[in-house]
């Protein structure tokens, strides 16, 4: 099984997770950057706690312009092109002015995310919660996991 694969494979228990701000407790609470890390530490390949994100508000987003989530990422993920996307790859969203939405594709068409009001779902890559009201994607980024050092 590929690190992808156990990514993808740990984030389909979090099916049905409420949405809570900064959570990471399976069935109880978790946002969708929490979900990354939750499914990272679940499939073995970061210890639980070894990725720590400073508290924040679940408008962030909406109040600055810096790059604050995708930073995140970049340091433990390498990007990746739409034509190398496989399992367990964390694709990143752009909603207010910056990324701040993030998720796993889970192969099929599909990912797995948190979603305010929804919890942890799954959707099909081309919902069009994934557009902005031009028709034109969110998607600012694909991202492989390359570990922790």
């Amino acid at each position: 099984m590929t690190d992808g694969e156990k990514i993808a494979a740990a984030a389909m228990p979090w099916l049905g997770t409420p949405h809570v701000n900064q959570a990471r407790v399976k069935g109880i609470g978790v946002d969708c950057g929490m979900l990354l890390i939750g499914a990272l530490e679940d499939a073995g390949l970061v210890e639980k706690g070894a990725i720590e994100i400073a508290p924040y508000s679940n408008e962030w987003h909406l109040h600055h312009s810096e790059e604050w989530f995708l930073s995140y990422v970049k340091k433990y993920c390498v990007p990746i092109t739409e034509a190398d996307m496989a399992i367990g790859d964390f694709l990143m969203y752009q909603f207010g002015r910056c990324v701040s939405h993030g998720g796993i594709y889970i192969g099929n068409n599909q990912i797995i995310h948190a979603v305010i009001d929804q919890g942890v779902i799954l959707s099909d890559l081309n919902d069009v919660m994934f557009l902005d009201v031009h028709g034109k994607s969110r998607l600012r980024g694909i991202y492989r996991f390359k570990g922790v050092k």
